[in-house]
């Protein structure tokens, strides 16, 4: 466990560096600076060249465990939703009958009524 939370911190410290890196030559080329991105951004190094190729795939793979996460629970939120909705138009129901005077409008108990002095 303790590797796993090493190895996610230093991808996470990586992939932080490498899109501050490319912010900065983003907002370089707004301001209009003359900066030669390949150069900066390390073309023709194969060293950063891999370093750039694992940390799109690393975020890549995180990307899409979230989508998967997200798809898991879409589709397990779906029963709930639609048991909220048929709730809602459970109720919807009894107030319209209430309304127009299918029902009583004093609400009945199951609860069994106590005498006074009960306690």
């Amino acid at each position: 466990m303790l590797t796993l939370k090493n190895e996610y911190s230093t991808f996470s410290r990586k992939a932080d560096a490498k899109i501050k890196q490319l912010k900065d030559v983003l907002d370089r080329v707004q301001r209009g600076d003359n900066v030669d991105v390949e150069k900066v951004l390390g073309t023709g190094d194969e060293e950063q060249e891999q370093e750039w190729r694992d940390v799109l795939r690393n975020i890549a793979e995180v990307d899409q465990l979230w989508q998967a996460k997200d798809r898991k629970r879409g589709e397990s939120g779906r029963p709930k939703e639609q048991e909220l909705d048929a709730e809602a138009d459970g109720a919807d129901k009894i107030a319209e009958q209430g309304a127009a005077g299918d029902i009583d409008s004093k609400p009945q108990s199951n609860v069994a009524k106590r005498p006074p002095g009960f306690y």
